[in-house]
C-alpha cells in the first residue's frame, strides 16, 4: 500500500510541477518537497519547501484529508488504508499538488 501510494504521489506532483519525492521505509512514507535527491539527513530534510508543504497541507484539507500539519512527519500507511482510501488520497492530492506547485 505505501509503495503504491507513493508512486502515485510522485506521479501527481510531477504532473502539476511540483518538485516532491515520497521515500518509504516499511509502512511509513516521507514527503520532500524539492529538486534533487531524497534528503538522507536532517541537514538535507530541512531544504524542504515549507511554504509548498502548507499550501499543500491545507489544500488536502480542504480535500477531506487530514495530513500532519509539519513538513517533517512520517505519513502512516496502515491497515484501513485499503485501495478506495488511497484513491481518494491519490485524487485530493492531485488537486492539492497544483495549488502547491501555483504558489
Amino acid at each position: 500500500r505505501v509503495a503504491r501510494l507513493a508512486s502515485a504521489l510522485t506521479e501527481v506532483c510531477r504532473a502539476a510541477g511540483l518538485a516532491a519525492s515520497f521515500p518509504t521505509v516499511g509502512t511509513l512514507m516521507g514527503m520532500y518537497l524539492g529538486d534533487g535527491d531524497v534528503p538522507v539527513d536532517f541537514a538535507e530534510a530541512k531544504t524542504t519547501d515549507e511554504a509548498a508543504y502548507a499550501r499543500f497541507f491545507h489544500a488536502m484539507l480542504a480535500e477531506g484529508v487530514a495530513m500532519a500539519p509539519g513538513a517533517y512527519e512520517a505519513i502512516f500507511v496502515g491497515a484501513a488504508h485499503d485501495d478506495a482510501v488511497i484513491d481518494q488520497i491519490i485524487e485530493a492530492a492531485s488537486v492539492a499538488a497544483r495549488v502547491a506547485a501555483d504558489g
